[in-house]
This record gives structure tokens, sequence and C-alpha cells, in this order.
């Protein structure tokens, strides 16, 4: 286990202690937890902006290449 150390803002900071108060789970899982959704997130991101920039194939053709 590695550990990392970031300021975070006060208010942030606020709403974590209550969340983990109120749940009873531990800082460290929800920061980790919280990190692993927002780097799988960051990659699902990539691959729409990768595919938004085509090549894009006309309806007609998919249609074509899919009744062979």
């Amino acid at each position: 286990m590695q550990k990392i150390t970031q300021p975070i803002e006060p208010e942030l900071k606020a709403l974590l202690d209550a969340y983990c108060e109120r749940t009873g789970r531990k800082q460290q899982a929800v920061v980790s937890a919280a990190i692993a959704a927002w780097l799988e997130d960051a990659e699902d991101l990539a691959i729409v902006e990768e595919r938004r920039a085509g090549p894009w194939v006309s309806w007609e053709e998919l249609k074509a290449s899919l009744e062979l």
C-alpha cells in the first residue's frame, strides 16, 4: 500500500468527515474508491472523444457490412 498526501479544500474535508461518520466507512476506502472511479471515467471519456473524431461510416455502409 502506498501513501499519498494532498491538500483539499476545508469544505470538501468536512463533507468527507461527515460522510465517513454517517456511514462508518474509512476515509482511505472512500478516497481510494473515488480515485478509481475518476480514473475509470477519464478512460471512458478518452474513448468517447477518440470515437467522436471518426472515421465515420454511413448507415448504408454499416448495414451492408452486417448483411454479409
